[in-house]
């Protein structure tokens, strides 16, 4: 537990970013050893009082096991990521968490002082003044050491859930869910309830595809529809997401700018040119950002890893692990008592002994899906209820690891790199086998250090660097499994009265 005195100043601090569980400031003070961090604050229901976060992990935020909320069992929440998630994504891939002490005073005063910057549809909850604990972290929209010269660019991608379900115990009336992804048969009810004005042109199956065509295809479709699913920054800084701040991100450097001026010179007067590269043949452009993306997401492991660990963790899906929920339930409770983080890790390391990570990253889908659904060690056949209980909460607790990595989001940070050197290195294509640069930033005299790894990576005769994370991480509740049933079921009845069963299966494209 790090009790920094620097960080304790409320202007230091200002408005980064809120999703439905935290609350995520950005340093500018004055101190350069944490000129690369954020700080991460729970969010609490104004109505229901501090200390409650509906469907999210534990009252006041993590609540592992039956434990009283302390300080200690708070920082349970880091070592949840970098223990149980470590070992199921790769450490490399998981972001740091460096609990800090909040005192009262100052976490209230922090409170105030950002109400004003936050968004108005998100004030339902504000900072949780229970919490005793935060999280620093690496501002992982910026590298700790970065080029000079050149614009920082990074992109968070939330990517949703990347399978369709095969499990065997699907119920008929389920069967929806095989052909369409829980993604998009949510939006028509996101419709319904006004949380979007529109259909969104995503779809989590093409970016999962490890496909080129399709995952270029659902980049350019985040770009069109962004919703709450993609985010831009530049150096930093938030920036609005359209086909033109797409397109134009990577003009900062001399050689781009020099490109925009010679376009500039033979547009004709008076013409705005809202995208710089029309016109030219693909040899001779810069490249564009969803490009360089797409080859990043399919070179590295992270986003194949993510989506077979979500189909292979949720192996039956809602439905069964909702019975498996109900037949445990003591007469009298109302849910069971929460899964501490070494459940967590038995849970993890098990499923790991029964999977080959090996094959499940070179295995083809079908292949995979097969072998994941026959070793289970029963069938639907079977009397499930009759199954050992520790075999039914184990499989609860799966569910749960999965529905965490559905709900993660991915950053990717880049930045274009000029130097010779480093483009003779990436000419070799071999980035991955090779061993990746590293920073650290040391935060405090006696405090964990912050490290990155970055790769490089060439495209189009241009080389960058970027690295690739893997963040909101936070453990899910047992006591949340009948609202998770209770959801599914009501996204799958409108999408069927809705739409029914005439579109095409998604990711057929």
């Amino acid at each position: 537990m790090a009790t920094i005195l620097e960080l304790y100043h409320v202007d230091y601090w200002q408005y980064r970013a809120e999703g439905n569980a935290n609350i995520v400031l950005q340093y500018i003070g004055p101190h350069s050893s944490f000129r690369t961090t954020v700080l991460r604050l729970r969010k609490a229901n104004r109505l229901d009082g501090p200390g409650t976060r509906e469907g999210e992990v534990g009252a006041g935020g993590t609540n592992f096991g039956d434990e009283t909320i302390t300080m200690k069992n708070l920082t349970k929440e880091s070592q949840f990521a970098t223990e149980v998630i470590g070992l199921l994504l790769g450490s490399q891939f998981v972001e740091q968490l460096i609990a800090v002490a909040l005192p009262p005073e100052f976490l209230s005063s922090l409170a105030k002082a950002i109400e004003p910057s936050r968004p108005e549809s998100r004030r339902q909850k504000g900072v949780d003044l229970a919490q005793s604990v935060g999280f620093l972290a690496l501002d992982h929209t910026r590298f700790i050491k970065p080029a000079p010269g050149q614009s920082t660019v990074a992109v968070e991608i939330k990517p949703k859930w990347g399978f369709l379900t095969k499990s065997a115990f699907l119920r008929k009336d389920q069967d929806i869910k095989r052909r369409k992804c829980r993604f998009c048969m949510y939006q028509h009810q996101k419709i319904k309830t006004g949380q979007e004005g529109g259909l969104s042109k995503y779809c989590p199956i093409e970016l999962f595809s490890g496909t080129e065509l399709l995952v270029q295809d659902a980049l350019d479709s985040l770009v069109d529809t962004p919703q709450n699913n993609l985010r831009l920054f530049v150096d930093g800084k938030e920036q609005p997401v359209n086909k033109n701040s797409i397109t134009k991100v990577f003009l900062a450097s001399s050689t781009s700018n020099q490109l925009q001026e010679q376009q500039q010179q033979r547009q004709p007067t008076g013409m705005k040119d809202d995208d710089p590269l029309d016109g030219e043949d693909d040899d001779s452009r810069p490249a564009k950002l969803t490009e360089v993306l797409t080859q990043i997401l399919l070179e590295s492991p992270l986003l194949k890893r993510l989506g077979r660990l979500q189909q292979g963790l949720d192996s039956l899906d809602v439905e069964t692990i909702h019975r498996f929920y109900a037949h445990l339930l003591d007469e009298g409770a109302d849910h069971l008592p929460e899964p501490t983080v070494e459940a967590f890790l038995e849970t993890a390391e098990a499923f790991m002994d029964r999977t080959d990570m090996n094959a499940m990253m070179t295995e083809n889908q079908e292949t995979f899906e097969i072998q994941n659904a026959t070793g289970l060690g029963f069938e639907p056949e079977d009397e499930l209820e009759e199954l050992p209980e520790a075999l039914q909460l184990h499989f609860i607790r799966e569910f749960l690891l999965s529905a965490t990595l559905k709900d993660c989001s991915i950053l990717v940070t880049i930045q274009r790199d000029d130097s010779t050197a480093v483009l003779t290195e990436a000419a070799t294509g071999n980035w991955m086998s090779s061993r990746p640069s590293r920073s650290r930033l040391e935060v405090d005299v006696g405090s964990p250090e912050f490290h990155e790894a970055s790769h490089r990576i060439k495209f189009k005769d241009e080389v960058f660097v970027f690295k690739i994370t893997c963040i909101d991480l936070d453990p899910k509740k047992m006591s949340s499994v009948p609202m998770y049933l209770k959801k599914d079921r009501a996204i799958v009845s409108h999408y069927l009265v809705t739409v029914g069963d005439r579109e095409p299966t998604c990711g057929s494209n």
